[in-house]
């Protein structure tokens, strides 16, 4: 089972497509979904709807990560390089499928991408199908300013793209990382 992925987790993505694919997933214990909620909407500035990352001043940033890691979520950061995103995005989805059903995760929440959502429902209904479980595994796509568990995922996704000092201080919310490849 994976350590990282326990049952009736609730996990929430968000990916970032610039210079290689990484899909940020990152997982709390249901109990913990509400105060983790509220502790992430409370490090958005006054007046902003949502925090994303690429947007926000370097300041903002490592204060949102500190934040985000006090609320108490962990990430599993699913990457591939070298495809076009229409061959990464499954592929990592896939993975990430396979990891939440062996852990028995309960829910999970997807940024909501107009453009891919119908796509990824039927992605995930087949590939539930095929691994033959996620009997009560929920998923579903929010907007990012509906859902601030998003944001954290969005954060990592957001720093291992960037590269250089921000994966290391996006480390400590980073529990594991996927290399997917065919």
């Amino acid at each position: 089972m994976n350590p990282l992925i326990s049952a009736g987790a609730h996990v929430f993505v968000d990916e970032s497509k610039s210079k290689a694919y990484y899909v940020a997933a990152s997982v709390i214990a249901p109990t913990d979904v509400a105060s983790a909620r509220r502790a992430i909407a409370a490090l958005r500035r006054p007046g902003q709807r949502r925090v994303h990352f690429k947007s926000e001043s370097d300041s903002s940033r490592n204060a949102f990560l500190k934040g985000a890691v006090q609320a108490g979520l962990s990430t599993r950061l699913y990457i591939a390089r070298n495809m076009p995103d229409k061959a990464a995005r499954p592929l990592c989805l896939e993975r990430l499928l396979d990891d939440l059903v062996a852990g028995g995760a309960a829910k999970l929440v997807l940024e909501s991408d107009d453009s891919l959502q119908q796509a990824d429902r039927r992605f995930i209904a087949q590939h539930l199908k095929e691994l033959g479980g996620g009997e009560g595994f929920q998923y579903m796509h929010c907007k990012a300013y509906e859902e601030p568990l998003l944001w954290v995922s969005d954060a990592v996704a957001w720093c291992h793209q960037k590269g250089g000092d921000w994966i290391r201080k996006a480390s400590p919310l980073v529990q594991d990382i996927v290399y997917c490849h065919r």
